[in-house]
């Protein structure tokens, strides 16, 4: 509210990519490989100490795959020993081996591509049922559960199935658009498949009205009507959100283009690399939780309304 009202702003709310190795390689993604430099348990703790002193009291674990990481049971234990809400986003199959870690979050997001036959062709054989078999664990630890689907070509007709497995389990799914890179902008010029995913936005806002399990808010949903057209909306990147790269930089959003930025907390110091930040937003935002978090911060109460057609009234 500080920055809201102030304009005075503080990171909040921290994404930390831990490391950019993966135990997996999925089909569509290009953040599976350690960067050349990134941080040791020192550097971390300073680092997140440095973000904490400027008012960080939410971070939620990324990757790469953060259960991966070799001190990713101390960083926890730091974080949570320090009072910050943990959330962490992972493909499951390492949380038996980390349940200690596990315990201390709020939210486990675990991503899941489709059915056996899918979510194995895209990460690898059995890695489905790794996958369940991780929610499943968390859940039983405490933690809210619940899935990532990214909708691209490798799983575009299989979302029915998806649901109906979430369903059966008592978990629910949130869907988001495949960007094109996890960590640059790429230019894009407008396909076949630019409408089939806008089609199966309006099916799974469907799904949602009758009951499913879609676990997007309708902000998110509405957003995406608008795939991949620039789609403008408030922004809280630079204001109470910040991402930090397992090297230490530090971005105002994960989606940022990263091309050649260096703004190293280690070097700089947590608030002059906070203070360097972009705060200019932009109309590209694919990210379903993201989204929603903007139109929150930008108290567009409207947007998180369901459509009047779904929700009983006139269309």
């Amino acid at each position: 509210m500080r920055a809201k009202v102030l304009g005075v702003p503080s990171p909040l709310a921290v994404g930390f990519e831990i490391t950019h190795r993966c135990n997996l390689r999925c089909s569509y993604c290009d953040r599976n490989r350690r960067l050349s430099h990134e941080m040791s348990l020192g550097e971390i703790l300073e680092a997140l100490g440095g973000l904490r002193r400027l008012g960080m009291c939410a971070l939620s674990l990324d990757g790469g795959e953060p259960l991966v990481h070799e001190d990713i049971d101390t960083v926890v234990r730091w974080l949570s020993d320090h009072g910050v809400l943990l959330r962490i986003n992972t493909n499951g199959v390492l949380i038996g081996r980390h349940t200690d870690a596990i315990r201390h979050m709020s939210k486990v997001k675990i991503s899941l591509d489709g059915p056996p036959s899918v979510h194995d062709a895209v990460r690898g054989q059995g890695s489905f049922w790794r996958a369940v078999r991780g929610a499943l664990m968390a859940r039983d630890l405490g933690c809210k559960v619940e899935f990532t689907c990214v909708v691209g070509p490798h799983n575009l007709g299989h979302v029915d199935d998806l649901l109906g497995i979430a369903q059966r389990l008592g978990l629910e799914v949130v869907f988001q658009p495949l960007r094109g890179s996890l960590v640059r902008s790429a230019t894009r010029e407008p396909t076949p498949l630019d409408d089939r995913i806008r089609d199966l936005f309006r099916r799974i806002e469907a799904f949602k009205t009758a009951g499913a399990p879609v676990g997007n808010r309708w902000s998110s949903l509405k957003h995406f009507r608008g795939w991949p057209d620039d789609t403008p909306l408030p922004c809280a990147a630079g204001w109470i959100n910040a991402t930090l790269d397992p090297e230490g930089n530090l971005f105002a959003c994960a989606q940022t283009d990263r091309t050649g930025i260096k703004n190293n907390v280690i070097e700089l110091g947590a608030e002059e690399a906070f203070r360097r930040l972009c705060r200019s937003g932009c109309r590209q935002c694919w990210c379903a939780r993201v989204v929603e978090e903007n139109y929150a911060w930008g108290c567009r109460a409207d947007a998180f309304l369901p459509p009047r057609a779904a929700a009983g009234g006139a269309s």
